[in-house]
């Protein structure tokens, strides 16, 4: 009996996800107990996160510099793991892929500034995977909006990547323990992973799942740099509300977001000159520092077509400003 006892203490360590550092210090919050991997309470828009999971560093995934700030890496249990997993499902497809992140949630939840929801760990923002015109993924500090066609707005040479977005999408569909309710994004990226997966001959059940998730926020900026991917309650969660609570008025006016004219088109509209910055070179993403992979690719410079030096053309835009909007799901 000790030996099988041991032998399932060692499988359940190696099956832990790499990336996530596991329930948050006790303490950590006076609210009801925590399970260990946290609790959901209120909703999206009005709630709060007890204990939880964070987000660590690993060499398949990267927080966007732009939204490291804060540690705003926090998630329920199941939030947490389904981005590791996720981002390692695609790394297993496509082995030079890492995944983009932005916010997901503070220890503890609650207001989270230039957001209208991401209060109760179960919202995560997700840059798209991006690659040049040899097929080589490419990175920035900052989320990037692209068109309908593919093609970034601001950035020559920019390209969605239809297949390693899909990719993920198709994880996150497909996860074993998280249910997503909603992946927020522009209708005409939308519209592209739809058809790449039809191109691709992937089920008809599983389009009709992405079709059905996918969908571009109402009252908000249209998600067109980035997936704002939303999962439901963990069944048995009580206080977790699934939908998003109060006045989106309200609530835009308590975070200082300035909400879409009724009848105007959605776009990212470029802030003044005087609003820019100066466009920072692409970012090559390397491993945590005191992760083995990283001495293996220390010395490895990044591929010669994505240096600034080698193609000037292909810098980043410039980042902008703006408010940081987001979907309340309404």
């Amino acid at each position: 009996m000790r030996i099988i006892a041991a032998i399932a203490c060692i499988g359940f360590a190696l099956a832990a996800p790499a990336a996530w550092a596991g329930p948050a210090p006790r303490g950590a919050s006076a609210s009801p107990p925590a399970s260990p991997m946290g609790l959901s309470v209120g909703s999206p828009t009005e709630g709060h996160l007890v204990g939880g999971a964070h987000l660590g560093d690993a060499p398949y995934l990267r927080v966007v510099p732009a939204y490291a700030g804060g540690d705003v890496r926090w998630g329920i249990g199941a939030m947490i793991g389904m981005l590791d997993r996720s981002a390692r499902t695609v790394r297993r497809q496509f082995p030079d892929a890492v995944m983009s992140l932005g916010h997901i949630s503070r220890q503890g939840g609650g207001e989270l500034d230039r957001h209208a929801s991401h209060e109760s760990g179960r919202d995560a923002d997700v840059q798209f995977y991006v690659r040049n015109e040899h097929g080589k993924p490419v990175y920035t500090d900052h989320f990037v909006p692209f068109r309908g066609d593919g093609t970034a707005l601001a950035w020559a040479g920019a390209r969605f990547d239809d297949a390693r977005n899909w990719a993920l999408v198709s994880a996150f569909l497909n996860d074993p323990v998280a249910r997503v309710s909603h992946i927020f994004v522009a209708t005409p990226i939308r519209a592209r992973l739809l058809a790449y997966a039809a191109h691709a001959g992937v089920s008809q059940g599983l389009r009709d799942r992405a079709a059905l998730t996918m969908v571009q926020p109402h009252g908000s900026l249209p998600h067109d740099d980035h997936f704002h991917v939303r999962i439901s309650c963990p069944s048995g969660m009580q206080g977790c509300i699934e939908n998003p609570t109060g006045s989106r008025i309200a609530r835009a006016k308590r975070h200082g977001l300035k909400l879409p004219v009724v009848g105007a088109p959605l776009h990212h509209a470029s802030p003044p000159a005087a609003r820019r910055v100066a466009a920072p070179a692409p970012v090559v993403p390397r491993p945590a520092p005191d992760h083995p992979a990283a001495h293996a690719e220390s010395a490895a410079p990044p591929p010669a077509d994505v240096t600034p030096e080698s193609s000037p053309d292909f810098a980043p835009p410039a980042m902008m400003v703006d408010e940081i909007d987001d979907a309340d799901g309404n």
